[in-house]
């Protein structure tokens, strides 16, 4: 695999997609496709602008036997659909959308009675991507005003030309003889007319249902769409039975991220054969890189940007933070999330706007905002407990590992013997029935430290401090409060000790 960041600093589409969470992801799709499902795959904003979105695509196009991908119809730019368009300061390369606004959709000349157009059993119109009525929509203008003397552009049309097909594209492929089930594959944000895809995805699912076809005989529909390019209760009325939706969210773990900022810091001493690495240089490392990730979260390119800018010093992480996000992208309101959702396969409603500019995503077991939101991350306690979990994920075993190095001196060092040690300083609720040595390994560096005061335990002067450190560190640490810079270098000797 190569690079996943280029000369300049750049994530490359193409390789971010061999991420673990991104190809467990499309594996998802793919395998719902091969189930005989319709898929609807809903991406942010920023997917489709970094050109993310095609590549997933095209992995999942790629181990496919029988798809026929619509050709493109481009003549004017498609309106802007947002009315608060996110600032594209992203580290990819941005593809601008493709498409054209048209006069109406030209589905009109297939255009039967499906039973779906106007049916809301649930009471569900106007909730996916709105709060409100239709007519009320928190995107935007999330349909275009499409001007009378556009040109048309006709999905079914287009498709049935690709599959050789002469009358209604829906009818003939269900009722095909030589049962050929293609893939269709729609790129909705391509497309000009959001009403023509969303009633090209109702009448498909409502027209291959009732044929009756089995899983391996049905044609499929793989609509890959951002939230404005559908109408909005098109992903809520999706008939689970023969569709499936998609979100690209909660795609990246921690995995993917630590991924990308390994490769964005380069290893400590990497190109640099005189200097000679130590083990304080390696805690320093692990914990840079892990503060990065915890700070970005599933934000890769704010953690490419960050992994550059930031020296590694903790006094100094805020401000790299205000720098990597300077211009913060605008944004609607966010919903306060509910118990729960970040385990969720979908953003729920509250949370739709944020997603879609692509500023909010569920990760690592979280409802993570990025810094470039705007929202209070670049200092206080949000930014103190997301260095905490840094410190606790890199330096908590290290930290035991060193305490259980003086358990094994304890019956070396212990002045009064073992029993007096164990019956004076562990925890009642920790003590054998004998109190015999084997309780020496739960004593805490607390107990450790009381000891070593009360000098019933013999230790060095170099010894002691290093105790001292790692008690003060840990006790810190246990009380969710981050190190800062001179604890962090006196904790580093005393680990670098060993």
């Amino acid at each position: 695999m190569t690079e996943l960041i280029g000369p300049v600093g750049i994530l490359s589409p193409e390789v971010v997609l061999h991420l673990p969470g991104a190809r467990r992801h499309c594996a998802r799709v793919l395998a719902d496709l091969r189930a005989g499902l319709t898929c609807v795959w809903l991406f942010p904003d920023n997917e489709v602008e970094s050109d993310r979105a095609d590549r997933a695509l095209e992995a999942v196009i790629h181990r496919l036997d029988d798809v026929v991908d619509i050709p493109r119809k481009e003549t004017h730019p498609r309106p802007p659909l947002r009315t608060t368009t996110p600032d594209a300061r992203y580290l990819w390369d941005a593809l601008g959308t493709e498409g054209a606004p048209v006069a109406r959709s030209s589905e009109d000349g297939f255009d039967i009675d499906d039973g779906f157009g106007d049916w809301d059993p649930f009471g569900l119109s106007g909730r996916v991507g709105s709060s409100g009525p239709s007519e009320a929509r928190p995107l935007g203008a999330a349909v275009a005003a499409r001007p009378s003397d556009s040109p048309v552009t006709d999905i079914a049309v287009r498709l049935a030309d690709s599959l050789n097909l002469h009358g209604d594209l829906v009818s003939e492929l269900v009722t095909d003889p030589d049962r050929r089930a293609p893939v269709l594959v729609v790129r909705a944000w391509a497309e000009a007319d959001p009403l023509a895809v969303s009633r090209l995805i109702r009448r498909f699912q409502a027209a291959v249902k009732e044929a009756g076809l089995k899983p391996g005989d049905r044609p499929r529909l793989l609509v890959a769409s951002r939230l404005q390019d559908l109408e909005e209760d098109t992903v809520a009325l999706l008939d689970g039975t023969v569709s499936r939706p998609h979100w690209w969210w909660g795609v990246w773990s921690h995995l993917d991220t630590a991924t990308v900022v390994a490769d964005a810091i380069p290893h400590a001493g990497a190109g640099h054969a005189h200097d000679r690495m130590t083990p304080g240089k390696l805690i320093r490392h692990a914990l840079r890189c892990e503060t990065v990730v915890q700070a970005a979260g599933p934000d890769l390119e704010l953690a490419v940007k960050l992994a550059d800018t930031w020296n590694g010093k903790i006094k100094d992480l805020a401000s790299a933070l205000r720098e990597c996000c300077a211009d913060p992208t605008s944004h609607g309101a966010y919903g306060r999330a509910t118990s729960g959702a970040a385990y969720a396969q979908l953003p729920e409603q509250g949370l739709r706007e944020a997603w879609s500019a692509g500023l909010v995503d569920s990760w690592e077991g979280q409802i993570r905002r990025s810094p470039r939101s705007g929202v209070a991350t670049h200092g206080g306690s949000e930014l103190d407990k997301l260095v905490w979990q840094a410190q606790n994920r890199v330096l908590l075993p290290l930290i035991d590992d060193v305490r259980l190095g003086f358990i094994e001196l304890l019956p070396r060092i212990a002045v009064r013997g073992i029993a007096r040690l164990v019956d004076t300083y562990v925890r009642q609720s920790l003590r054998g029935a004998n109190g015999s040595a084997a309780d020496l390994a739960s004593m805490e560096l607390g107990e450790l430290y009381d000891a070593a005061v009360h000098r019933d335990i013999d230790l060095t002067e170099a010894q002691f401090r290093q105790l001292r450190t790692l008690r003060w560190a840990r006790n810190k640490l246990a009380h969710r409060t981050p190190l800062d810079d001179a604890l962090l270098r006196d904790l580093l000797e005393a680990l670098s000790r060993c």
